[in-house]
């Protein structure tokens, strides 16, 4: 049986060489950080970011994407359409990444369109031709290593592969691989280069990192780069007392914190004096903890989400709580549902079929309470249509009809599905379901942890017709005909 792996293009590793690596000794990348990042841009460019976010000091940044990729990896999510093709769909994102699972995919594509031009990349596996299209469904996932993809311009071949593994360059069909990057540019002669999150904060992550370098100079007891100004000392006893005292430190032991270095004049009727002179010095009213929150505020900026999301908020103006829960909810619907839209929609549009859907479950407790309260808010204004009106002795007719009260719900409050609208669209939605169901299964959905829930059907308009009837006849009073409605519909929600 032919195995995902066989039918990938990534060759991640040689199976008849497995004892021979095993034994080779690792490989040592020495990176210099001197170097500035290259232009936007230009292929050094990608790998500069790489190796700027990874920088030793740079923690508050490498702290920023951890944060949000470790965010997505625990966030929940369902498929739902027949239960043959979501079972399908969901053994092959549980099994992505060569059977890595779902949280390594994520997280590598989370990382490389947060820190890459170019964005991230995933291979979709399928029979056929490798250097053509899919043929049948597609049958797994796999994270392809930005730095080793080129980005053609072609709509037919749009990514080039270059194997280290086999140092082969592959072509990779459209059908064949799926392309997420943040802010793609418009140029025609970019082809959908991005410009990431990391490029967005690199001036003011250059400054956190001198920042650092400086405060490490200053802890330790090497001197940082400046003028030495020495009076009354030869240059040949300097340096011998220098040997002198390094000489002392390595028998002491003495690594970071060492012994005060002594030195005599020549001619005891000159001082002998050394002053230092800093080539870098901290700014006037400098403030290291001001300077921090306002980088912070960059890279919140930068990433799209609240400065709370990365940094905990205990002093200064806050604002009021509504000022807070706005800005929150604000924030959450850029960089995070941002990302959420375009995994999504590669998800729906290119890796499962077409009767089955993907989504992320992104709400939390107070995005359910405030929707819990707009749609009580709502159902209560439409079903306040439903009551005769009544001034002095006079009784009104309704101003609505059943139907078109159903209608207003169906379409305003989320909690009331597409069924509840009138007969003839219910009639056209239940005839798509029952063909669906006829050619895969039940509908159903399943949610990341393969727990599946089937939708119960009811016939609500020929109970409601029962329950009206009895209304019309004086069984039961118009609140309870109300309430016999609703109850049914949420009764029908409670099974899901």
């Amino acid at each position: 049986m032919t195995t995902v792996e066989q039918l990938s293009i990534q060759k991640r590793i040689d199976k008849k060489n497995i004892n021979r690596l095993g034994s080779q000794s690792g490989v040592l990348w020495f990176v210099d950080k001197s170097k500035d990042i290259a232009d936007w841009w230009s292929p050094r460019r990608d790998f500069d970011l790489r190796d700027f976010y990874l920088a030793e000091g740079n923690d508050i940044l490498q702290g920023a994407v951890s944060s949000l990729v470790k965010k997505f990896k625990s966030m929940n999510w369902s498929l739902k359409g027949p239960k043959q093709v979501v079972s399908k769909s969901q053994d092959i994102l549980a099994n992505s990444e060569f059977g890595k699972g779902w949280g390594t995919l994520l997280s590598k594509t989370i990382t490389d369109y947060l820190t890459q031009d170019q964005g991230a990349f995933w291979e979709l596996i399928g029979k056929g031709n490798t250097t053509g299209s899919i043929v049948g469904p597609v049958l797994g996932i796999a994270h392809l290593d930005s730095k080793y993809c080129q980005l053609t311009g072609d709509p037919i071949y749009p990514v080039l592969f270059n194997n280290p593994k086999d140092n082969k360059s592959r072509k990779l069909h459209f059908t064949r691989v799926v392309h997420l990057v943040d802010m793609p540019s418009p140029m025609e002669e970019m082809n959908e280069i991005g410009f990431c999150a990391v490029s967005r904060t690199i001036a003011s992550s250059n400054v956190l990192l001198k920042l650092n370098r400086y405060k490490n100079e200053k802890l330790s007891d090497l001197p940082p780069a400046g003028l030495l100004l020495l009076n009354n000392i030869l240059p040949g006893q300097w340096d011998d007392a220098s040997k002198d005292y390094s000489r002392e430190r390595r028998r002491l032991g003495q690594e970071l914190w060492a012994s005060v270095m002594t030195f005599f004049g020549m001619d005891p009727s000159q001082p002998t004096t050394a002053e230092f002179v800093s080539f870098a010095d901290l700014p006037d009213a400098f403030n290291e903890l001001e300077t921090t929150n306002i980088y912070i505020n960059i890279v919140a900026l930068a990433f799209g989400v609240d400065a709370r999301e990365f940094w905990p908020v205990s002093v200064g103006p806050l604002g009021t709580a509504a000022e807070a829960s706005i800005q929150h909810q604000k924030a959450r619907g850029k960089g995070v549902g941002d990302i959420i839209s375009v995994i999504e929609r590669a998800i729906n549009w290119k890796v499962i079929p077409v009767s089955a859907h993907f989504k992320f479950d992104f709400a939390d407790d107070s995005e359910d309470l405030l929707r819990a309260e707009v749609n009580d808010l709502k159902t209560k204004t439409i079903m306040n249509m439903f009551r005769p009106q009544k001034v002095g002795e006079v009784d009104f007719d309704l101003p609505v009809t059943s139907k078109e009260i159903r209608q207003m719900l169906a379409l305003n409050v989320e909690y009331f599905r597409r069924e509840f609208l009138a007969v003839e669209e219910i009639d056209q939605i239940e005839a798509i379901d029952i063909e669906r169901e006829k050619m895969y299964g039940p509908i159903v959905e399943i949610d990341d942890k393969g727990i599946v829930y089937i939708e119960k059907k009811k016939n609500i308009d020929r109970v409601f017709a029962i329950a009206k009837k009895n209304y019309d006849e004086g069984l039961i009073p118009l609140d309870s005909l109300i309430e016999f409605r609703l109850g049914e519909v949420l009764d029908e929600y409670s099974s899901l």
